[in-house]
């Protein structure tokens, strides 16, 4: 069997598919309220809900990739909540897999967004400052214009850290 063959050994073609409407659905249900401005907190629960259960499906049926966006997905949403220990372990297991890999540049760059993300939200500093920058330089090797919008808009819209006393 192959990385990317499916996990779940004599799973019929209609229970992939299955999995696959779900994982699809439900990361773009996380995707739409991560958008979403003003989210209730039984919104914020749902879009935590909604990253979990798309990878647990792109668990059974994905590739590596979708293994690894699927962990990037979580971490994310996981620093939009407020999560940070949740965030920075999604964003490591989402990191060490695309590195390993070797998806693709955006991919790089969207798991140096991520660890910046998580740094920023476990008010880490000069852990945000070092994927900021990691970022930053991975971006330069993307080639398409529209993932390299997406992975800098989501660079320039980490969330603040307190001031630091002098």
């Amino acid at each position: 069997m192959t990385d990317d063959a499916p996990v779940v050994e004599g799973a019929d073609e209609e229970v992939a598919r299955w999995h696959r409407r779900f994982a699809v659905e439900l990361f773009n249900r996380s995707w739409d309220l991560l958008e979403q401005a003003d989210r209730s907190p039984d919104e914020d629960a749902e879009m935590l809900a909604a990253a979990f259960a798309s990878a647990y499906h792109w668990g059974v049926v994905g590739t590596a990739e979708n293994r690894a966006l699927g962990d990037h997905q979580i971490a994310k949403v996981a620093s939009h909540v407020g999560q940070p220990a949740l965030a920075l372990h999604y964003a490591r297991r989402a990191l060490e897999a695309i590195e390993i890999g070797r998806f693709g540049d955006w991919q790089v760059a969207a798991a140096y967004e991520g660890m910046a993300r998580a740094s920023a939200v476990a008010g880490d500093r000069s852990g945000r400052d070092y994927w900021v920058q990691r970022c930053t330089v991975a971006l330069g090797a993307v080639p398409d214009a529209a993932d390299r919008s997406v992975v800098a808009e989501q660079l320039l819209n980490l969330p603040d850290l307190p001031s630091q006393e002098e």
